[in-house]
């Protein structure tokens, strides 16, 4: 499959990998909102290798995304693709808590 994964994760105290907000695939077009982002500087890539692409961003910025959906793949087969998203996780977090971005490429 031609795409992307990406798992996003907030810090938590005592866990070097932080917890998990939400995991997802994506077609190809998937890296779009996460690109927007950082074109507009409100997030930052830290790896650029696809192993995985890393970036940093605000929940303030990347929380509403997914609750109106533009996160998320539309295109063919969309619905068919994994998502799990962690409700309470996510309406845990602060606003201006720095999420990390993974996008891992499926090619």
């Amino acid at each position: 499959m031609l795409g992307w994964w990406f798992v996003v994760t907030a810090p938590a105290e005592g866990e070097a990998e932080g917890e998990v907000l939400a995991k997802w695939e994506t077609g190809l077009g998937g890296l779009d909102w996460i690109a927007d982002l950082a074109a507009a500087g409100r997030a930052d890539q830290l790896r650029f290798d696809g192993y995985p692409l890393r970036y940093t961003a605000r929940a303030g910025d990347v929380l509403p995304l997914l609750a109106d959906g533009s996160a998320f793949d539309t295109g063919a087969g969309a619905g068919h693709r994994p998502r799990e998203l962690h409700a309470g996780r996510i309406a845990a977090c602060p606003p201006d808590a720095l999420l990390t971005v993974d996008a891992w490429d499926q090619s």
